[in-house]
């Protein structure tokens, strides 16, 4: 293997079958693969914008969520590029404080996005102490009030 690293968030990618995954636009979602890369890539701005009304239609989550928040956490644990962390913790956000519409898609979706940034929560206090300015600071702290259940340990890491 060599000094080969393996990225998290491509190895994520490969551990969904996108085929199976309905799409917000009806489709099966393999076709979020590219912007996903180029999220992966470090170009975010446009790769996000271009998952609305695929991942979630307003703020109603569709399918792909889940899978599509395991892939957002696996890339900011292999280290994102700067000026990325504003968007990706607004992504983040829409996860964990989605909508469902229980007639349209299953009503797990908030719950599994909830869940998995709550277990990768450290990534988002890092990006918290790390971010670049105040609208990325704002966002990680938005998503941390969701899913963190500890307000004490909110309140210090804040004040730090």
């Amino acid at each position: 293997m060599g000094d080969y690293k393996v990225s998290l968030a491509r190895a994520e990618l490969e551990r969904h079958d996108w085929d199976a995954i309905p799409c917000g636009c009806g489709q099966p979602a393999r076709h979020l693969l590219g912007a996903l890369e180029s999220v992966i890539e470090g170009k975010a701005s446009g790769a996000i914008r271009a998952l609305d009304d695929h991942v979630f239609i307003q703020s109603i989550l569709m399918p792909p969520a889940p899978a599509v928040c395991a892939v957002i956490m696996a890339h900011m644990a292999d280290g994102i590029a700067p000026g990325q962390e504003q968007e990706l913790l607004r992504l983040l956000l829409g996860f964990v404080a989605g909508e469902e519409d229980g007639d349209s898609v299953e009503s797990s979706l908030q719950l599994r996005c909830f869940e998995t940034v709550r277990d990768e929560l450290w990534l988002v206090y890092r990006t918290l102490l790390d971010a670049q300015g105040p609208e990325a600071k704002g966002y990680a702290d938005d998503v941390l009030e969701v899913v963190e259940w500890d307000a004490g340990r909110l309140r210090f890491y804040r004040n730090l």
